[in-house]
């Protein structure tokens, strides 16, 4: 499967940011969606929970600024990452933040919701969900989403335990996932900057970069 058509013309490089506990701002995301890849934030980062709708207005205030300067090479779009397990007392109002302000794409950690997704679908957006073997590759498909973070080994968060080239060659060689998916593992170490899935991964794949993200003044 292709990229999906928000992505078109829109990154220099293939790669989304990965949403950082904490670190992850408004700050970080407008650059990372500035530079041509996909900014991302958890939606508690924001903190008390009525700051999301001042993050998302000024991100979205700040790319259209950007867009507009730059028609030639216009800004990558951004994501959210919504935890939605059932234990989450804020994802029915984050999520009515994300429908009020139309995000583009969403993340999702920690259970497949269908409903969720049609939410989602209703108001253009698209929904990646984090898996981290082919069972539950296999139920985020079936529940309508739009793509895949494989979260793998060295990746944190939740968990990863599968090599990302195994889990990438393995999840687009299935015949029920030809979603594109988002290798999530760290592609780079200090002594190796080179980020092999940029040039090893089918196509349809966009690497997810963690840690070197980190917020510098760079």
């Amino acid at each position: 499967m292709s990229m999906p058509a928000l992505f078109t013309g829109r990154l220099s490089i293939p790669v989304i940011g990965a949403p950082l506990f904490i670190i992850s701002v408004p700050d970080l995301v407008i650059a990372q969606c500035k530079a041509g890849v996909v900014g991302s934030f958890p939606a508690l980062n924001a903190r008390p929970p009525e700051l999301l709708d001042e993050w998302l207005a000024r991100i979205k205030q700040e790319l259209a600024a950007y867009d507009k300067a730059h028609p030639e090479a216009p800004s990558a779009p951004f994501a959210v990452n919504q935890i939605v397990h059932r234990s989450n007392n804020r994802l029915e109002q984050d999520l009515a933040l994300c429908e009020k302000h139309r995000v583009p794409m969403m993340i999702t950690s920690l259970g497949a919701r269908e409903e969720l997704n049609q939410a989602a679908h209703k108001w253009g957006g698209i929904v990646f969900h984090d898996v981290i073997n082919q069972k539950f590759a296999h139920k985020a498909i079936e529940k309508g989403a739009d793509g895949l973070i494989l979260v793998s080994a060295g990746a944190g968060g939740h968990a990863g335990e599968i090599s990302p080239l195994a889990f990438v060659a393995e999840t687009t060689g299935r015949s029920h996932c030809q979603a594109p998916s988002a290798p999530a593992a760290p592609f780079a170490r200090r002594e190796s900057s080179a980020p092999i899935l940029l040039i090893s991964a089918p196509p349809s794949s966009l690497p997810r970069r963690p840690t070197r993200w980190k917020a510098t003044s760079r």
